[in-house]
């Protein structure tokens, strides 16, 4: 999953980005509310945190611009302040939740994981593969008695392959979605973990297709 942050304190921007990634999140920061805005236009993410008080637009411009743009991606509003009548605005113009700072970092992924699943037409906790059970939470597939544990990035991929079943994935959908904006796009990044995957899960090839010159995808 892929996470925006805007917030102009570098130092709360900064330990949400740390602690995030632990959590296996790929994680973008933007400093500023223009830089934010341009960041949602380019980019897909699962979840934006959005900081009230930010230089060029605010917080409030961020969000009423991206809704009116038709871009739906989660958003939890982040603010020092905690006046009944910022709360409900940030609802009015959009947010699905909100936190006042400061915060507990624990707090914040509770909160990303539940709007994220809220968000998702598949509210379980677990995913199915045919005979396979999906378990993000601990990057771990159980077949029957067998428990294979995979790596973050890895279940990364793998689930958003999963919840995108039955269409061809593009290489850059999932570069947006699994790894942040510092990744090489004219790696095989990818590629080698779509390798090291199906080594995992799938070996003979028979769940995750390559489609040349398109993509992936579990159809």
């Amino acid at each position: 999953m892929r996470i925006l942050i805007i917030e102009d304190e570098v130092d709360i921007a900064d330990t949400l980005k740390i602690y995030l990634e632990k959590q296996g999140y790929a994680v973008d920061v933007k400093y500023d509310g223009n830089a934010g805005f341009s960041a949602l236009k380019l980019n897909q993410y699962d979840c934006c945190l959005l900081d009230l008080n930010l230089p060029g637009k605010d917080g409030m411009q961020v969000i009423n611009d991206i809704r009116e743009s038709g871009n739906i991606v989660p958003v939890i509003m982040l603010t020092a302040r905690s006046q009944i009548y910022d709360k409900l605005d940030g609802f009015k113009h959009g947010a699905d939740d909100y936190m006042t700072k400061p915060f507990h970092l624990a707090e914040v992924v509770a909160r990303i994981e539940a709007v994220i699943r809220r968000f998702s037409d598949n509210k379980s906790h677990s995913l199915y593969l045919e005979d396979y059970e999906i378990i993000p939470t601990q990057n771990r597939v159980i077949k029957g008695d067998k428990m294979i544990d995979l790596s973050t990035k890895e279940m990364r991929l793998l689930e958003y392959l999963v919840r995108n079943q039955n269409r061809i994935i593009p290489a850059e959908e999932l570069l947006e979605h699994v790894w942040d904006d510092s990744v090489d796009l004219f790696s095989d990044t990818v590629k080698t973990h779509i390798k090291t995957l199906r080594k995992k899960i799938d070996p003979n090839k028979k769940i995750i297709k390559t489609v040349k010159g398109k993509g992936y995808g579990i159809l």
